[in-house]
């Protein structure tokens, strides 16, 4: 286990300095899934890595995503076999190496009258998807008449539902993922550092990219980094990017918006993950803890990209689903307990629409040496990683060479089975029974922080004069967080690092006195600073439950 102070808020003159006095081999813009993904890919090949990121790690498309590793079921209906064999491949990598952070969990995809599949092409369909993603074989696809659906999930329509698929999906936190993939570069050498922008590029006399200047938005400094080599991975901002060094020809980010909305389990309580098509479009129902989430819409994006509301007829348009699905339901607005609003880029050509678009990635280089890449999915982030330093590679006529992270487990994740995770999750209940925290609090802190949960657990311990264990733990796992992930804000923490933001509102606002106290001593905040990072929890707050 990592015990090093390199992940943390309390660390970042040094990282920045380590910044400035290093030529880097590669300098990655972007701290989402997919520029996270390539600083550790980079730095697993020993070379010298700097990872940047404008905002924090995963605040934009990666922390909004349907929380999904998908195995890439809907590309069949394109016959797009090698995106279903690369997802479906690299799902069971991603589990291995995030035990803590990724489930296994079942998908009924029902048969719905007047809609694409019938038994016939969803049982072709099911069987192709699991030769091709290499799906284990006690986790092969059933495939139920009508009767037995119906037994599965009694609240499916009689009227139009015919039969059913069940197969194996995988859920994560998508935040989390993304920021272990961030420090498991970091504790490997990579530096790492959020709340950090590229403002220019720095360019030698045959105008190529050799550095940039970057924008410290803690301390509202400036540096440089120079490199050797610069990825743009920004996501949706990749444009925006590109723009700072050459306009923008050719191929160009189109911003697709999806929204989620949260329930309490009691409204919407299905028995299990459920993944179905109305009016052709897809829409995923899924279980997680005592919420139920459903999503997503997907609608061109044109507004403003670090201000994405939901709107209300977003919200419309999915209980309107809900209710042909679930006609003996009554869900309304006020039965949202929460929400949130991404925006995915896909790579635009003049003439196509968004339907249209490739969901692939895509790398671009500008005749400035600037690398970009583009487009993907959550799922798919290593093998992104790879073909940047293939790029890289082939660019410096050096072999090409795969990519080592298929085995490289991420912090958190020292663990070959989940027997191991429960058993670890066992031993610290006991070893910690003086702090009052049952074994279910552990266990679900076991699969937020996996084997970093010892750390968390000391952190909890140094508040046991606190009368109230949920005090206790909130402001451990928050001084854990400070310490040993980053965190410089109260949203980092109750959105990205903990997810209470999306699904557990009311522990916000219960604990939010308590926690800027805390985290105004812990980074030694003015009152004003203090007052403003309240005022923009509250905007974070009011947005997950009000709609436009």
């Amino acid at each position: 286990m990592n015990n090093s102070i390199s992940f943390s808020t309390q660390n970042r003159k040094t990282i920045i300095t380590k910044m400035e006095q290093e030529l880097f081999d590669v300098i990655v813009i972007g701290g989402g899934i997919t520029g996270s993904g390539i600083a550790l890919d980079a730095i697993s090949r020993g070379l010298n890595v700097a990872l940047i990121e404008r905002k924090d790690f995963a605040s934009g498309t990666s922390s909004r995503s349907g929380k999904l590793i998908h195995g890439g079921l809907k590309y069949l209906q394109n016959f797009d076999f090698p995106v279903v064999k690369e997802t479906g491949s690299e799902r069971e990598i991603v589990y291995n190496n995030a035990l803590h952070l990724v489930y296994p969990i079942k998908m009924n995809f029902p048969l719905i009258k007047n809609e694409s599949y019938n038994l016939l092409t969803l049982k072709a369909g099911l069987t192709l998807y699991d030769r091709l993603a290499g799906v284990k074989k006690e986790e092969r696809h059933r495939i139920y008449g009508k009767k037995k659906t119906l037994q599965n999930e009694p609240l499916f329509n009689p009227n139009t539902v015919k039969g059913s698929g069940v197969y194996v999906e995988y859920r994560t936190d998508d935040s989390r993922l993304t920021m272990e993939v961030a420090k498991t570069a970091a504790e490997k050498g990579a530096q790492v550092l959020n709340y950090a922008e590229m403002t220019e590029f720095l360019k030698n006399e045959e105008n190529i990219v050799k550095g940039i200047v970057v924008k410290d938005h803690i301390e509202s400094k400036t540096f440089t980094i120079y490199g050797k080599h610069i990825v743009n991975a920004a996501g949706p901002w990749v444009d925006v990017v590109r723009k700072k060094d050459r306009p923008v020809t050719g191929k160009y980010m189109v911003l697709a918006k999806g929204i989620h909305i949260v329930f309490n389990r009691k409204s919407l309580p299905v028995n299990s993950s459920i993944y179905f098509q109305h009016k052709g479009r897809m829409i995923a129902v899924i279980p997680i803890g005592n919420r139920t989430y459903v999503g997503s819409t997907e609608s061109t994006y044109k507004e403003d990209m670090d201000d994405i509301h939901v709107n209300l007829t977003e919200v419309h348009y999915l209980l309107g689903c809900l209710k042909d699905m679930f006609p003996n339901l009554t869900l309304s607005v006020s039965d949202v307990i929460s929400s949130w609003a991404g925006i995915r880029p896909l790579i635009g050509q003049e003439g196509k629409s968004p339907a249209e678009l490739s969901r692939h990635d895509e790398i671009f280089e500008s005749d400035t040496g600037l690398i970009t890449i583009a487009g993907g999915k959550l799922t798919g982030y290593r093998k992104m990683a790879e073909r940047v330093m293939q790029y890289i590679e082939k660019k410096e006529k050096k072999d090409v060479t795969p990519s080592k992270t298929d085995t490289i487990k991420l912090s958190g994740s020292q663990f070959n089975n989940q027997q191991e995770l429960e058993s670890y999750a066992e031993k610290l209940t006991g070893y910690y029974h003086d702090i009052h925290l049952d074994k279910e609090d552990i266990l679900n802190l076991v699969y937020r922080y996996g084997s970093n949960t010892d750390l968390v657990l000391q952190s909890i311990s140094s508040y046991k004069q606190l009368e109230s264990k949920e005090d206790m733990a909130i402001l451990g796992e928050l001084r854990y967080t400070v310490e040993h992930e980053m965190v410089t804000s109260l949203v980092d923490f109750y959105d990205r690092r903990t997810s209470y933001l999306l699904f557990e509102p009311q522990k916000v606002t219960s604990s939010l006195d308590l926690v800027s106290d805390e985290l105004a001593k812990l980074l030694s905040w003015t009152p004003e600073k203090k007052q403003e990072e309240k005022r923009q929890l509250y905007y974070a707050i009011s947005k997950t439950h009000s709609f436009k």
